[in-house]
C-alpha cells in the first residue's frame, strides 16, 4: 500500500493530527509521512517517502541505526523516549509508539511520535545541573556546565553569567567567548545606557536587543561583540526569592531574531537553576566565613588565624627566619560596654580592628583572638621592628573617635613574642604574648612590653590569684575593716569608711593593692562591689539596732560600677537600703576623680540619680587626678578627701600650698574636705591650722574588724588624749 491509499482512507485524519504519523512498510520503507512528521523531524516528506525508517532514528552506540525491522518489533505496545537530530543540527525529544496495521493483507508499521523537548529538556537539564551541585562543584564549574547544556539543546545560542554585585557587573562565565570578552564588563556601573546586560540589571526585566549594531542604549563593548560575530542578544535578569538582584543571563545570536519557544523555556529553566546555584554558593561562603572569619570585624578568626601563623612559622623555620607575635588587648573596653552598651562596643572594636588593618603590610597576620583582644603575626621581623611598630599601634589606637555620641580616647595594652627565641609553636608564642600583655597592663596600660621568662611564674601566680578570688568571693572569705573618720574640733565621730580584706585559707593576707586591681582586670569587681555594699549596709543596721551611735558609713566604689548598664547603681543602692532598713544619708560613696570626668552621658546620668536618691558622694584621692573647680561647680558631690601622699608630704612647703588651696576649694563650694592618711600629730596640727576638721588615719585608729570598733568606740568616747 502507498502513501496515496493509506491517505485515501482518512485523509482529514493523518493530515490534521497533532502528532507525527509514519507508515512503515514490510521492508522498513517509509509510505506515509505526515505535516507534524515533517515539523517534528524538520524533513519535507518528498526526501523521506521510499527511504528506510533508519534516515529518521538516531545511531546507537556501535554506530547501528535503532530502528531496523526487528528492534521495531520490539517497540510495538511500547512508548519509548528518544533523540532526533534535526538537519540543521538542532536536536529535539520525541515520544515514540509502535503498533501493527493491517493493510492489503500486509502488515505495516505504525509510528507515532509526539515532540516531547521541553519537558524532556527540563528533566535533563535540571539533573545535570542538580548532579553538578550534589557532587558540590564551584559555582563557576555549574554555571559552565549550564552553558554548555544551554548551547548543545540550543546550537544558535551563546550563553554568558554575570554576576551583580554592589550595583557593578562581574563576568561569571562566557563558555563560548574568548577570555577578553569578561573585561568588557568586570566592573562596569549598571546603569539605563551600558549594554544589554547593565540595563536588564538596572531595570530589573529583560531586555531584549534584535539589532546589536543600531541599539540606542548599547554603549559599552558594542564593536568588540560585534567583532566576535553576535548580532542580537537577550539579557535576563536572575533575582534571588526576595528579588534582590544577584546576576543576569544573556542569549546572544549570530542573526538579527528573537528567541523562540524553546529559547523562552531554556531561560526559564536555567534562571531558576542560577538562582539555586548562586543562593547556594552565597550560603557556602557565608558558612565559610561564619567558620573561619569574625562577623563583626571581617578579620580571621581563632581557627584561621592559627592556620594561617602556622603556615607562617613553617616558612620562617624553613629560611632561618625571625618573626613576632604581637597580643593587643583593648584597655577598659568592658567599661565602654557595660557604660555604652555592646552596640558601642562593636563599633569601638570595628574601628579598632580598621586601624590594626591599616598599620601592618600585607604580609602581616591579623585576626581577632576573643573578645576585645586581638593577634597579629608579623612575619619577617625581630624585636627591633617588633617595639616600632608596636608603637605606631598605640599611637594609632589611641587617636579620638566618635562612637555615637560619645568622643571615646581609646588604649591597648599589647604583649610581644618572638620566634624562635620565645617559642616555636603559635599556641606557646600567643600564650607567652599574653602574658607579656598583663605586664603592660600592670605598667600603667597604653605601653607595649616583651616576654622574659620570669612572666611565667608571674602568669602563673595571678591565675592562682583570680581563681581564689573567685572562690573567696562565694565562701564569704572577705571581711570588712572600718576606719573611723574623726572631727578634731568636736572630737566627735564623723562616720567610718568599709575597707575590703583579704586573708586567703590558702594564700595568706593579700593586700587591697593587689587583688581590687586583679578583680578590675577579671571582671570580677562588680560582684565585688556589690557583697562590700550588702555587708557593710548589713554592719550599719546592726549597729544602729544595738544603740550605737555611727553616724554613717562611706563604701568605695570602682568606675566600673558606675558604667554596667545591668547593675543600675542608683536601683540597687536604693533596693539595699531599704532591705535594711536604712535611710540614704547613712552611706556616703566613695568615687574617685576619674569617674567624674568620664565623659560618658550615662555616668553624669548615674551621679545625678544617685544624688537625688539622698545617697552622698564623695571625691576620694582628691588632687591626683583632673578636676578643676569650675568643673566641680556642676557635680553633685558633698565631700573632697585629700589624697594621703599631701598628707605624707607636709613637710614640703610646696605640698603645704596645694593642701591650703585644696582647703579653700573645698570652703568656696560648701564642701566637707577629709584629710586621710594622718598618722602624727604634727601632721594633724599643720592640718588643723589650714582648716581641716575632720581626719582619718593611724593617728586615731587603723581599719578595725566590727568587734574590734566597737572596743574602740568604747575606749575613746571623748578623743581628749588627741590634744
Amino acid at each position: 500500500m502507498d502513501e496515496t491509499s493509506i491517505t485515501s482512507l482518512y485523509p482529514d485524519l493523518v493530515e490534521q493530527a497533532s502528532n507525527a504519523i509514519v507508515v512503515v512498510d514490510e521492508n522498513d520503507r517509509i509510505v506515509l509521512f505526515n505535516g507534524a512528521a515533517e515539523q517534528l523531524w524538520g524533513r519535507n516528506r518528498d526526501e523521506v517517502i521510499g527511504a528506510s525508517i533508519s534516515k529518521l532514528m538516531p545511531p546507537m552506540k556501535d554506530g547501528q541505526h535503532a530502528f531496523t525491522q526487528s528492534e521495531i518489533d520490539h517497540l510495538v505496545g511500547h512508548n519509548v523516549e528518544l533523540p532526533i537530530e534535526r538537519p540543521n543540527n538542532t536536536r529535539v525529544w520525541a515520544e515514540i509508539s509502535v503498533s501493527h496495521v493491517q493493510a492489503d493483507n500486509k502488515t505495516m508499521r505504525l509510528v507515532t511520535a509526539r515532540n516531547i523537548t521541553l519537558t524532556k529538556v527540563h528533566k535533563a537539564f535540571r539533573y545535570e545541573i542538580l548532579r553538578a551541585m550534589a557532587q558540590t562543584n564551584s559555582l563557576p564549574e555549574i554555571m559552565t556546565l549550564l552553558c554548555q547544556e544551554i548551547e548543545r539543546i540550543a546550537p544558535e545560542i551563546s550563553a554568558t553569567i554575570a554576576k551583580v554585585d554592589d550595583g557593578r557587573l562581574h563576568s561569571l562565565v562566557a563558555p563560548d567567548f574568548p577570555s577578553e570578552h569578561a573585561h568588557l564588563i568586570d566592573g562596569l556601573e549598571i546603569g539605563p545606557k551600558t549594554s544589554s546586560q547593565g540595563i536588564a540589571a538596572f531595570r530589573g526585566e529583560s531586555v531584549l536587543v534584535r539589532d546589536i549594531e543600531h541599539d540606542p542604549c548599547w554603549n559599552v563593548g558594542r564593536q568588540e561583540t560585534l567583532a566576535l560575530g553576535y548580532k542580537a542578544c537577550w539579557s535576563m535578569p536572575i533575582k534571588t526569592r526576595d528579588s534582590r538582584m544577584i546576576g543576569v543571563l544573556t542569549f546572544y545570536y549570530r542573526v538579527c531574531r528573537r528567541p523562540n519557544k524553546l529559547h523562552a523555556r531554556l531561560a526559564e529553566i536555567a534562571i531558576s537553576l542560577c538562582v539555586l546555584a548562586m543562593e547556594r554558593a552565597e550560603s557556602f561562603s557565608r558558612i565559610h566565613h561564619l567558620a573561619f572569619f569574625d562577623d563583626l570585624t571581617s578579620l580571621p578568626n581563632r581557627s584561621l588565624l592559627q592556620v594561617q601563623a602556622n603556615q607562617a612559622i613553617a616558612q620562617a623555620t624553613r629560611h632561618n627566619e625571625r618573626l613576632a607575635v604581637l597580643f593587643i588587648d583593648i584597655d577598659r573596653f568592658k567599661q565602654v560596654n557595660d557604660s555604652l552598651g555592646h552596640p558601642a562596643g562593636d563599633s569601638l572594636l570595628r574601628t579598632v580592628a580598621s586601624r590594626l588593618r591599616e598599620a601592618i603590610r600585607e604580609v602581616d597576620i591579623l585576626g581577632r583572638y576573643s573578645g576585645d583582644e586581638f593577634v597579629i603575626v608579623l612575619t619577617q621581623c625581630d624585636n627591633v621592628h617588633a617595639s616600632e611598630l608596636a608603637g605606631r599601634l598605640l599611637v594609632a589606637l589611641s587617636a579620638p573617635c566618635r562612637i555615637g555620641e560619645v568622643t571615646l580616647n581609646p588604649a591597648a595594652s599589647i604583649g610581644i613574642s618572638l620566634f624562635p627565641e620565645n617559642g616555636r609553636d603559635m599556641e606557646t608564642l600567643v600564650h607567652e604574648a599574653d602574658m607579656a600583655m598583663y605586664q603592660a597592663k600592670q605598667k600603667g596600660r597604653g605601653c607595649f612590653s616583651f616576654f622574659t621568662g620570669q612572666l611565667n611564674q608571674i602568669a602563673k601566680d595571678r591565675l592562682t590569684l583570680e581563681t581564689a578570688l573567685r572562690d573567696a568571693i562565694s565562701a564569704n572569705e572577705l571581711e570588712i575593716y572600718y576606719q573611723p573618720q574623726v572631727n578634731i574640733e568636736t572630737h566627735q565621730l564623723h562616720g567610718v569608711e568599709a575597707l575590703v580584706r583579704w586573708n586567703s585559707n590558702q594564700l595568706g593576707k593579700i593586700p587591697p593593692a593587689r587583688f581590687i586591681p586583679l578583680a578590675e582586670e577579671s571582671g570580677l569587681i562588680s560582684t565585688l562591689s556589690q557583697w562590700v555594699l550588702n555587708e557593710a549596709c548589713r554592719q550599719l543596721s546592726q549597729w544602729r539596732l544595738r544603740g550605737l551611735a555611727i553616724p554613717s558609713i562611706s563604701v568605695n566604689l570602682s568606675p566600673t560600677d558606675f558604667h554596667n548598664l545591668n547593675l543600675k547603681l542608683p536601683q540597687y543602692l536604693e533596693a539595699i537600703l531599704r532591705s535594711h532598713g536604712l535611710r540614704p544619708n547613712d552611706l556616703l560613696v566613695e568615687i574617685t576623680e576619674g569617674v567624674l570626668m568620664d565623659s560618658n552621658p550615662s555616668t553624669m546620668r548615674t551621679l545625678n540619680e544617685i544624688h537625688a536618691l539622698g545617697v552622698r558622694l564623695s571625691i576620694d584621692d582628691f588632687g591626683t587626678g583632673y578636676s578643676s573647680l569650675g568643673y566641680l561647680r556642676h557635680l553633685p558631690v558633698h565631700e573632697l578627701k585629700l589624697d594621703q601622699s599631701f598628707v605624707r608630704d607636709l613637710d614640703d612647703r610646696a605640698t603645704r600650698a596645694l593642701t591650703n588651696a585644696v582647703m579653700h576649694i573645698g570652703d568656696s563650694m560648701e564642701l566637707t574636705v577629709i584629710a586621710e592618711g594622718v598618722e602624727h600629730p604634727t601632721q594633724r596640727n599643720l592640718l588643723k591650722a589650714q582648716g581641716y576638721q575632720i581626719i582619718q588615719g593611724y593617728l586615731f585608729s587603723p581599719p578595725l574588724p566590727p568587734t574590734a570598733l566597737e572596743r574602740w568606740l568604747d575606749e575613746n568616747m571623748s578623743f581628749t588624749q588627741w590634744e
